[in-house]
């Protein structure tokens, strides 16, 4: 066979550290072991996979290219490959780490993870904020297992996806602001004269996403979901706030709906799981779960 694992993997170590020498110490062999893979990889597919320069670093030829595309693709779903049939081997995974974002995790997303303990007692379950982590890594080298999240414009390699929900919003502010006493429809034109809370830009809200929620030319961007509830409470702003999140406070009265002439339905964000394909049994159960919410 012409391409194995072991080859994709010192292709793209070499491509990556732009180096024969730091591949071999990143991999832990020698410089000359390096250099004999990629050479017996380009005498067999007949091709040459990089551009060599004495006295510069190796570059990706344009076939060499095309292949490290491929590589990224394939190695992290080997690598899930193996760790699935250990997991199975051992059983049901001993812990599993999900992921969350503060503006997607709502009530329903938490009965199905007391329903995976409850299937699972023996799991340790690792709660983490998305933002916590690159989310370009995910799927190979990364602190989470399962994410559920805003859906992400540009699609991650070896992993899978399904949208399982959608954000909707509720133009919300606190009975003490100004806004509250307004008697009649707001309109957009209304609302630009006010501090207006919103989302700020991360690893998994884009600009687009955050663009799409604002209303007023004077924002308060908040990285946490926590700093822009406490700052909507404490009277700062207005904002659009996820329904589901919003039902109990409405209810007891800490926030108070408006009123407005417009429809804000367009600005509703799709929520997807992702998930690594080296999760086992538990992991595989609880996408289950949460896949059908909407059956």
């Amino acid at each position: 066979m012409h391409i194995t694992p072991e080859r994709l993997i010192y292709l793209v170590t070499v491509a990556e550290t732009r180096s024969f020498s730091a591949a071999a110490r990143k991999l832990g062999v020698s410089p000359s072991a390096v250099s004999q893979v990629i050479q017996n990889m380009e005498l067999d597919l007949g091709v040459r996979l990089f551009n060599r320069v004495s006295g510069q670093a190796p570059t990706l030829s344009d076939v060499g290219k095309s292949l490290y595309v491929q590589a990224l693709e394939i190695l992290p779903r080997l690598r899930a490959m193996e760790q699935k049939a250990q997991s199975y081997l051992d059983g049901v995974e001993d812990k599993l780490t999900i992921g969350v974002s503060g503006y997607s995790f709502f009530p329903i997303y938490s009965e199905k993870i007391k329903s995976l303990m409850a299937k699972f007692p023996q799991l340790t379950l690792n709660i983490i904020d998305v933002d916590e982590f690159d989310s370009s890594n995910f799927g190979i080298d990364t602190a989470a297992d399962i994410l559920i999240t805003p859906a992400e414009l540009i699609p991650r390699r070896g992993v899978e996806s399904i949208l399982i929900g959608r954000i909707k919003w509720l133009c919300v502010c606190a009975p003490n602001h100004p806004l509250a006493q307004v008697k009649h429809a707001l309109s957009v034109q209304d609302l630009l004269s006010h501090i207006q809370i919103t989302p700020a830009v991360s690893n998994f809200i884009s600009d687009e996403m955050a663009e799409s929620v604002r209303l007023s030319s004077q924002v308060v961007n908040c990285s946490r979901m926590y700093q822009f509830k406490q700052l909507l409470l404490s009277g700062v702003g207005f904002g659009l706030f996820p329904e589901p999140l919003a039902k109990e406070l409405l209810e007891s009265n800490q926030l108070v709906e408006l009123e407005r002439d417009f429809i804000i339905d367009d600005f509703e964000w799709p929520i997807e799981v992702v998930w690594s394909q080296a999760i086992g049994p538990a992991g595989e159960w609880f996408i289950e779960q949460l896949t059908r919410i909407d059956e």
